[in-house]
């Protein structure tokens, strides 16, 4: 059985990071396969998992509108776009990565979103975790171009916008309960003086206030330097994902 998490939360507060590692820390644990989703336009996933991203859904998407007076003799569009799909899976040790890439243009997507949608049904199965990174907005999961959520991980950090993110994302989600099973709250790179009061900020909001997830400048000097997450050894944060994980597969994750 194919089980997802979805990490979400206000830009600029980690959660591509945070992806990242858990991905790593799935492969680690030997649980793959790992299908990696970069579902935020600003698609940053690929490289922090040392990934070159030649191609994403939105540019074969536009590919597709422009080109549909030209199409191979017998070739619909619907197995065009498929197998355009299936070339844009980059392949890594351990796990697979899509890039939704760009948002919509000007033409009508409709059609186009039911195949993706279809795409990521017969395709999810396939693997044994499904990690997503997502834009605060939740497009790809609002709009139902993906499949189901077990666990949304929102991520905030000492910003006080991080939380009102977090707020409308809780509200996005309410229309969507058959579709995300379990949300929680994970605190990402805040002081530990700041840390209390906003435990109590995330009281308030309601959600399941998962884990803290300290700043750690192993990962913050890769990341500067633009190098892969793939290429940490003893980072403290590698420990606390691992922490999480173990949490998370206990309360909501269970195979």
């Amino acid at each position: 059985m194919t089980r997802s998490i979805a990490v979400a939360g206000k830009g600029g507060t980690g959660k591509s990071t945070i992806a990242a590692l858990i991905i790593l820390e799935l492969c680690e644990r030997k649980m793959g396969p790992v299908l990696a989703v970069d579902a935020d336009p600003d698609a940053n996933l690929g490289v922090l998992l040392g990934i070159d991203v030649k191609r994403t859904i939105g540019d074969l998407r536009e590919d597709v509108l422009k080109e549909l007076a030209g199409l191979p003799a017998g070739m619909s569009k619907a197995q065009y776009f498929e197998a355009g799909l299936h070339e844009i899976i980059e392949e890594a040790e351990g796990f697979d990565l899509i890039t939704m890439g760009r948002g919509e243009g000007s033409g009508c997507y409709c059609y186009l979103n039911s195949l993706i949608r279809k795409f990521s049904e017969d395709l999810f199965p396939s693997y044994r975790w499904v990690v997503m990174d997502n834009e605060a907005g939740l497009e790809h999961i609002s709009r139902r171009t993906t499949s189901n959520i077990d666990a949304l991980l929102i991520v905030v950090n000492e910003n006080p916008i991080s939380l009102k993110t977090a707020k409308n994302i809780d509200i996005i989600t309410r229309d969507l309960r058959n579709e995300i099973r379990s949300k929680y709250v994970v605190t990402n790179m805040v002081p530990r003086d700041k840390l209390e009061n906003l435990r109590r900020s995330i009281e308030e909001l309601g959600i399941i206030h998962l884990h803290d997830i300290p700043r750690d400048e192993k990962v913050e000097d890769l990341i500067f330097s633009g190098k892969s997450l793939r290429e940490i050894n003893n980072a403290a944060v590698k420990k606390c994902i691992k922490d999480m994980m173990d949490k998370l597969m206990c309360v909501s994750l269970k195979f």
